[in-house]
């Protein structure tokens, strides 16, 4: 939206989406019934009434025909990695993984994170997420970052990264097989401190976080208590050096809750803050189990925080039960949404659903989060929790032409004349997304990827897949008889 006086500008466009129902997330949060968006440059050069916007000769032009459109969703937490791989494949009475997860730590490769990042970003682009974070997910960052870039996804990878006290010589920096976790996973994952520091360094400068690229590098650790004392702080002052965000799990489950009492004599969100963590650019994934001076902190210094509603359902952690979510919104909080890894889609969609009406079942209380609330969640609140508020989130004059343009042809997309937030909340979700624009360029159009060959990636994702499942056996967790 140009400001009150301005010209609208008529050069500097290459396309023109026209005729949009455009939910458009700006300041004033309105929703434009016949819109337009004049895009150029990969950013928003105009955005208004279709008869307010100008279409110069030579633009393209795309007639929507009143489809729903809104900003690209941010998925504030994913894990795009090896894991991917073996998502239905998991025990069905137990929150603890570990044996799985071991057994695909010892069977990890490049090709194995390639192809994890890929399935991951392309189920994230077709449910019209346009950006993600994730907390550190890589053993090989390049051959992630080669995947992310097949699709065109906007994102934040990362290393691995636990530190322990091995000292590891400096040949041996690109080895990721050292300790430190539960203690059998600490063995085989971590690092030492200044490995760990190395490579957010390198990860940072690789993929500069203050450029026009789509991958971009940051912060980003385990978190959780199992990175020590020294590599937080260090890591803070490397984000604050960088001006980059700074992100982690934390207050994941109650354990954390234990081992922070029994190691430092207060609970974790205390010890962040004596240690100088808590503030601005620091984003906390999870934080479910916080007592009210825990949640007091949070609120005061303003710290984001990114809430994964299906990974805590599936896994029974009590992000419903127990979380303070509802309390930090209405305390002016960032709040963002995340998917998460392994225990559910990658479906912003699906956690706006969830978290709009889980609390009002938890809690008997109605509306607790609002439609409205719930996609300034996925939308604002998550530009805000990955440092991009400046670039994405809302469809504004200026700003990155991420873009998401639903369907007509589903049931869930009629009747069309309502409610359009509610609409997309409760009952389309991801479930209508057609095309997906990122920098202006549609990577999804027509329901198909732009970029690659999608049915020879899914027949590498599965053959690297079905390698993995042969070598621990297909009927490892299944409850009925795998016949054939």
């Amino acid at each position: 939206m140009t400001a009150a006086g301005q010209e609208r500008p008529a050069t500097g466009v290459d396309t023109v989406l026209r005729h949009g129902h455009v939910i458009t997330m700006d300041p004033d949060r309105r929703i434009l019934l016949d819109g337009s968006i004049a895009i150029g440059n990969g950013r928003i050069v105009d955005i208004g009434p279709d008869d307010e916007v100008t279409v110069p000769d030579g633009a393209a032009e795309r007639d929507l025909q009143g489809a729903l459109v809104h900003p690209g969703f941010i998925d504030a937490h994913v894990h795009v990695n090896s894991q991917e791989l073996i998502r239905g494949f998991a025990p069905k009475d137990t929150a603890d993984w570990s044996d799985l997860e071991l057994a695909l730590w010892d069977a990890r490769s490049p090709e194995m994170d390639h192809f994890g990042t890929l399935i991951s970003s392309m189920e994230m682009v077709a449910n019209g997420t346009t950006m993600f974070a994730d907390t550190g997910s890589a053993f090989w960052l390049e051959d992630e970052v080669r995947a992310l870039e097949m699709v065109g996804i906007r994102g934040f990878p990362g290393h691995f990264l636990i530190d322990g006290n091995l000292e590891i010589d400096a040949d041996e920096l690109q080895d990721p097989r050292f300790g430190s976790m539960p203690q059998s996973e600490i063995d085989i994952l971590g690092v030492t401190t200044d490995v760990a520091l190395e490579r957010l360094q390198r990860q940072i400068e690789n993929h500069p976080f203050h450029s026009e690229r789509r991958v971009r590098g940051v912060v980003n650790m385990f978190g959780s208590g199992r990175n020590t004392d020294e590599l937080l702080v260090r890591a803070r002052e490397l984000a604050n050096e960088h001006r980059v965000p700074m992100i982690m799990h934390q207050s994941w489950g109650p354990e954390e809750v234990s081992a922070s009492l029994d190691e430092h004599g207060k609970r974790p969100l205390q010890h962040l803050a004596d240690l100088g963590i808590l503030g601005p650019g620091l984003t906390l994934v999870h934080m479910i189990h916080l007592d009210d001076h825990e949640l007091g902190l949070t609120i005061e210094s303003g710290t984001h925080v990114v809430h994964c509603p299906t990974a805590s359902v599936r896994r029974g952690m009590g992000a419903l039960r127990m979380g303070r979510f509802p309390e930090m919104v209405r305390a002016g909080l960032t709040v963002a949404l995340g998917s998460d890894g392994v225990s559910a889609r990658r479906d912003v969609g699906r956690q706006m659903y969830l978290a709009a009406v889980g609390f009002r079942e938890v809690r008997n209380e109605m509306p607790v989060f609002t439609g409205e609330t719930i996609l300034e969640m996925a939308t604002l609140h998550g530009a805000a929790a990955v440092g991009m508020a400046d670039e994405i989130g809302s469809l504004e004059v200026g700003k990155r032409a991420d873009i998401v343009i639903h369907s007509l042809d589903r049931p869930e997309a009629h009747p069309r004349f309502q409610d359009p937030v509610d609409s997309l909340v409760f009952y389309r979700q991801s479930r209508t997304v057609d095309t997906v624009i990122i920098d202006g360029e549609a990577v999804y159009d027509g329901g198909r990827f732009t970029r690659f060959d999608a049915a020879e990636a899914y027949r590498q994702i599965d053959a690297a897949a079905s390698r993995f499942e042969n070598g621990v056996g297909p009927g490892s967790f299944t409850s009925w008889p795998l016949v054939g």
